[in-house]
């Protein structure tokens, strides 16, 4: 099963409506949160990891594939 890739904009809707300048803020200060896939020039933010982080299980955030 192929992991869906979501923009920042999905990213943040997913979270509650956190903002774009909050979503970078948390890559870099909030263990677990969801890591960015550079996609050629497009970030992007696997499912599964944005799912997890949602629901508390930091383990799997940033995990190679």
């Amino acid at each position: 099963m192929t992991d869906k890739l979501l923009t920042i904009d999905e990213l943040a809707e997913a979270l509650g409506g956190v903002g774009r300048a909050s979503i970078y803020r948390h890559i870099k200060a909030l263990p677990g949160f969801p890591q960015l896939v550079k996609v050629g020039a497009a970030t992007r933010f696997r499912q599964s990891d944005v799912q997890a982080f949602i629901r508390g299980d930091t383990s799997t955030s940033g995990e190679a594939q």
